[in-house]
């Protein structure tokens, strides 16, 4: 609020008397100063003598009033001509009509701020000018406008298209219409050419009818509970994914293009589904390798069985030697055609996963490796004075797993320097561990929902790898050793890890030349 400056009537037409009138408004907190126009000699105004001036302008413009009066207007506050307050003054004196403006002004001086400046004319030459120092408001105003802008923006170049909706209520409260607040570039390029209709009517006066039966009240249902909406639909080709929440007495609506991701799923079906059919031949090409495929070789170990015990005589030592190398190829063909059965059986059948105790399976395990051990002389030690735990899983598959850990240790084993065999160690030992105690590399492996684990480590004194072999012996048909120097088909550890895997488990494997090999198996503690 500006005060009002007397009338002529009051003030005469006297300097004095305008003097005195200012003396009266010495408490206002508006700084007022009149001032006198200074003219050429062609009668163009050139200048103002500041002739008064209240209390007031100090706080304004950090100079006492005594300082000001007297002075000329644009030897003071030089400011004034570059800002256009100068050209403001000439006006009112010009053609008699107030002004007002709120104006920056700055000057070599060192005086910088914002001003609500109103001049009114007081006499023929005199000009008052009533103003406010409004910096402090006008700088709030500006960073609050800067962060609107930069808020606007941020929302136009977001990848959301995203408007908010004010509600509109009668008289009884109750929600009749919504009416648009705000929307960023991307909400008015999806709208197209209901962009501008949207933004200046009511959502009644430009919704169609299907979007005032379903979005209208759910918009009403969002503002009334709270509870947000997310809905998926279509404008022609494009597919989008709306949030709605309540902001306020209103609604703010979010729209993302999920055309491509859409697509994208459709894609991931069709392989899915194309996997699902490449699983399904799997398991045919499963029978046929364990019915076709064995029968052939049944017979030729059958027929090359009767060759060496028939005709044996009749054959000198290159034919009996060829026999024998026929039924060692057929035998080793059968040994990896099952091999292979094996690895396609594994499958993810969480139906099957029930608790068993390990140190039973492997217990069992133990037995059917008699043979071996016996001629070995194996030691296994099982949990190392700790009891082992029940494990949650499919008990078929781990008894693979870990029968063939077992018949490796017992295979791979070392011998002295005089070529007799050092008898086998193996230990195996369990701990419970949580997941963000476990190596950083391991975690990646691990399902990230799974808190507890297992530790299962299975390590033996024989002759050991190069650790740079670590994640080959892992693969399918990789051997490290001839079959000369030993047998095997080179898929059982290629069954220990997908065992693993498909009981979202990861494994890793840690040897030394001549010093033996430990695997360690990392199993969820439990499954849900």
């Amino acid at each position: 609020m500006h005060d009002q400056w007397p009338s002529d009537g009051v003030l005469n037409r006297s300097p004095e008397a305008v003097r005195l009138a200012l003396a009266a408004f010495d408490a206002s907190l508006n700084s007022i100063v009149s001032m006198t126009a200074i003219r050429d000699d062609n009668g163009q105004i050139v200048d103002f003598r500041m002739q008064t001036a209240n209390k007031s302008v100090e706080q304004s413009l950090a100079m006492t009033p005594d300082k000001i009066i007297g002075t000329r207007l644009l030897e003071t506050f030089p400011g004034n001509l570059e800002s256009g307050l100068f050209d403001i003054y000439v006006r009112v004196v010009t053609t008699g009509k107030p002004e007002q403006t709120t104006q920056y002004y700055k000057d070599d001086k060192g005086l910088e701020a914002w001003f609500t400046v109103s001049a009114v004319l007081q006499e023929p030459e005199t000009v008052v000018v009533t103003f406010m120092n409004v910096t402090d408001s006008k700088q709030a105003e500006l960073a609050l406008k800067r962060q609107a802008d930069l808020f606007q923006t941020v929302l136009d170049h977001v990848q959301a298209a995203i408007s908010l909706h004010e509600a509109i209520r009668d008289s009884n409260n109750k929600i009749v219409d919504f009416r648009t607040v705000m929307a960023n570039r991307r909400a008015k390029l999806m709208w197209g050419d209901l962009a501008e209709p949207i933004m200046n009517q009511t959502f009644t006066e430009v919704a169609s009818t299907e979007q005032l039966k379903q979005d209208f009240i759910k918009y009403i249902r969002v503002v009334e509970t709270g509870e947000p909406d997310l809905t998926e639909f279509n404008i022609g080709e494009q597919w989008w994914l709306r949030m709605t929440a309540r902001s306020g007495d209103g609604v703010v609506i979010s729209n993302m293009n999920i055309s491509e991701n859409r697509h994208y799923r459709q894609q991931l079906e069709a392989a899915n589904t194309e996997l699902k059919r490449s699983n399904e031949d799997l398991q045919s090409f499963a029978y046929i390798a364990s019915h076709d495929l064995q029968e052939p070789l049944r017979k030729i170990q059958a027929f090359g069985d009767i060759l060496k015990e028939q005709y044996s005589p009749l054959l000198d030592a290159e034919g009996q030697y060829m026999i024998d190398r026929m039924q060692s190829a057929a035998e080793r063909m059968s040994s990896l055609i099952r091999d292979l059965l094996d690895y396609s059986r594994i499958a993810s059948q969480r139906d099957m996963f029930h608790s068993f105790s390990l140190t039973r399976l492997l217990e069992d395990i133990i037995e059917d490796l008699w043979h071996p051990i016996q001629h070995t002389h194996a030691r296994i030690e099982l949990g190392g004075g700790h009891p082992l735990p029940d494990l949650i899983g499919d008990r078929f598959q781990l008894r693979q797993l870990f029968q063939n850990l077992l018949s490796n240790a017992l295979k791979f084993y070392r011998t002295d320097e005089d070529g007799r065999p050092v008898p086998p160690l193996i230990t195996v030992l369990a701990r419970g561990t949580k997941a963000v105690d476990l190596p950083a590399d391991v975690q990646q492996d691990l399902p990230a929902n799974q808190q507890l684990f297992w530790v299962v480590s299975v390590a033996d004194n024989g002759i050991g790898f190069d650790q740079k072999h670590a994640d080959l012996v892992f693969e399918v048909f990789k051997r490290l050793h001839t079959r000369q120097e030993f047998d095997g088909t080179g898929v059982g550890l290629a069954v220990v890890k997908k065992v693993v895997e498909q009981h979202g488990g990861a494994i890793r494997v840690q040897s030394e030349l001549g010093k033996g090999t430990t695997f360690t198996i990392y199993l969820p503690a439990y499954i849900g």
